[in-house]
């Protein structure tokens, strides 16, 4: 083989690599699908004074975001939980294997008098091969992390599927206490959810080598 074609076939080998590595495993992450609030693979959940959906407001990019909001200063004080969630199909993550979590977020006010906010990951194990129901979770404040009420991306990095999981199931969520004069509103966008490619990676370096190889020899 000479150079020439040496050199495209690495160049096609890792552009294969890349494309599956970075493919978005999240469904209509930037809430652009859609029809008037609902968006397309997305799941919602509103209380008794509250909002969930997609909304034209406030969206970090595109024409739309995923908004959940309560509001105690004009309705009663309901406590509740408002999410937005997507459940993903069997097989669609490998059990063991990492994954990279980042979206775009913010909140209406900094003010979290009787509130949280989350992200969360359910591992699930669908197809029942392993006992079925939920075979781990993450839940992590988004107030620990800082949120805020400009977007700033969020990015949780190595999550590995547990044991057993076949898939999962990711909410965002704003969840407010029986409390009076309080109102508050969480925006996402931009979510995206890869696996991580380290094996990609490792293929890739291999390839570069076999070429250094013989352009040496």
């Amino acid at each position: 083989m000479n150079t020439s074609k040496f050199t495209a076939l690495v160049a096609v080998s890792a552009f294969g690599i890349a494309s599956t590595a970075s493919a978005n495993i999240v469904s209509n992450g930037g809430f652009e699908a859609g029809t008037s609030f609902d968006a397309d693979n997305w799941g919602e959940l509103s209380g008794p004074s509250g909002f969930v959906g997609r909304s034209d407001s406030m969206p970090f990019s595109g024409s739309y975001a995923a908004y959940m909001a309560f509001d105690h200063i004009n309705n009663p004080a309901a406590g509740a939980a408002y999410f937005m969630e997507q459940s993903q199909p069997v097989g669609t993550i490998v059990s063991g294997e990492s994954y990279d979590l980042s979206f775009q977020a913010k909140v209406d006010s900094t003010s979290f008098v009787g509130m949280d906010t989350f992200v969360q990951i359910l591992w699930l194990d669908q197809d029942g091969s392993d006992g079925g129901g939920v075979r781990g979770e993450m839940l992590t404040s988004l107030i620990g992390l800082g949120i805020n009420d400009s977007y700033q991306e969020f990015s949780m990095e190595g999550l590995v599927a547990a044991d057993g999981a076949d898939s999962f199931l990711l909410r965002f969520q704003i969840s407010a206490g029986a409390v009076s004069g309080i109102a508050n509103g969480l925006s996402v966008d931009d979510v995206s959810f890869t696996q991580v490619p380290a094996p990609a990676s490792a293929a890739l370096f291999g390839l570069t080598g076999l070429f250094a190889n013989r352009r040496r020899r």
